[in-house]
């Protein structure tokens, strides 16, 4: 199983560093797209990247300079939106197994049709 960091990095008085605050830490870091963490990722710390921040930047891209990667790119990630809807309020198993199955598929297919932003 897979430990994710879940913390706030502010204590009472002052913002702790990063690097400082986590560094016995491995594992999924989810830090809402937060530039200041980009350095920790790499051999011990990998990023559980958020799909609603890389729809934005598709999004943007897309209202600037529409084309068949962001058009494909937004409905992909819509695709991925729907199984949510639909698996929403079930219980921890049946979303776990509709997302390995369903959204994991969504998922590997675009890893193979879209270019990395």
């Amino acid at each position: 199983m897979t430990r994710i960091k879940q913390s706030r990095i502010r204590d009472s008085s002052h913002i702790v560093h990063p690097r400082q605050h986590l560094r016995n830490f491995t594992g999924a870091l989810q830090a809402d797209a937060y530039a200041g963490f980009h350095h920790l990722y790499g051999n011990d710390i990998y990023e559980a990247a958020c799909w609603a921040h890389a729809r934005r930047k598709f999004h943007d891209i897309h209202l600037m300079h529409a084309s068949p990667t962001t058009t494909e790119a937004l409905a992909r990630i819509g695709a991925l939106y729907a199984i949510e809807d639909e698996i929403r309020g079930k219980p921890v198993d049946v979303r776990l197994s509709v997302r390995q199955t369903r959204a994991s598929q969504a998922s590997r297919s675009r890893e193979r049709t879209l270019p990395m932003c």
